[in-house]
């Protein structure tokens, strides 16, 4: 019962954590080719996106290692044999190791920011960082479409 659950909010909360670093990469931008100065807001909309970032790793990490009925099949032979089909390879190797990537990225990105000297350097590390978590994350989401592909919005 509780995977549904998990998996139904993880689904959603994609959506959200989309929503956060578009606001945070629009405001990085605008203050990085603007020369804005760096506000408690700008600090406000980092800190969301990363928690985001985070609760979602956090419910990936608990259908990974507690819920999923994929981890089990992919690892069950050893995990090479799992490679071979493409969507075991996916959800037990590409998927969780793109999201971590994507996640230090963030992490990283935040960090190196918070530490930067000018306003404008802090904008353009947090948007360098940024773009790359979201590239990291576009190769790493099930797209309708692919042999390994989910629906953009679940239902329950």
């Amino acid at each position: 019962m509780a995977y549904p659950v998990v998996l139904f909010i993880h689904s959603w909360l994609r959506w959200a954590v989309v929503l956060l670093v578009l606001l945070a990469l629009g405001k990085a931008l605008r203050g990085w080719f603007g020369g804005g100065a760096w506000t408690p807001a700008d600090r406000r909309l980092q800190v969301l996106a990363v928690a985001a970032f985070d609760t979602q790793m956090l419910l990936g990490m608990i259908l990974y290692f507690g819920l999923s009925p994929f981890t089990p099949p992919a690892l069950e032979g050893g995990l090479r044999a799992s490679l071979s089909v493409p969507s075991l390879r996916f959800f037990s190797v590409e998927h969780p190791t793109l999201m971590l990537l994507a996640l230090a990225t963030v992490h990283v990105a935040s960090a190196l920011s918070q530490r930067a000297e000018a306003p404008v350097s802090r904008h353009r590390l947090w948007a360098l960082g940024l773009l790359l978590a979201m590239l990291l994350v576009a190769f790493a989401i099930p797209w309708a479409g692919l042999s390994h592909g989910r629906p953009l919005f679940r239902g329950f």
